[in-house]
C-alpha cells in the first residue's frame, strides 16, 4: 500500500476514533508525545486498511498504540537522563 493510496482512502469516522486513541498522549507527552502519537495514528489507519480480520486489525491497533506508549516513554526518560547531568 503506497502513501497516494492511503491519502486517497476515505475512512470512516469509526476507524478514525479506533485509530487516533494514542492521540493521548499528546495531553502527557507535550512534544515527544506529539511525534509518537501522530505515526502510531498513521500505522493505525494503514492497519484498518488493511486485509487482516476484524480481531487483528483491534489487536494491532493496541500494540501499536502500547508501542508509542512505550517509545514514549523511552524517549521521556532518555531526555530526562540527559538534562539531569
Amino acid at each position: 500500500m503506497t502513501t497516494e493510496t492511503i491519502r486517497s482512502t476515505k475512512y470512516p469516522a469509526q476507524a478514525h476514533a479506533y485509530s487516533a486513541w494514542p492521540l493521548i498522549l499528546i495531553i502527557i507527552g507535550g512534544a515527544i508525545g506529539l511525534v509518537y502519537a501522530v505515526i502510531a495514528y498513521l500505522i493505525n489507519l494503514k492497519i484498518y486498511a488493511s486485509d487482516l480480520s476484524r480481531m487483528n486489525k483491534i489487536l494491532a491497533n493496541l500494540l501499536c498504540g502500547m508501542a508509542a506508549c512505550s517509545g514514549w516513554w523511552y524517549s521521556a526518560q532518555w531526555v530526562q537522563s540527559y538534562l539531569a547531568h
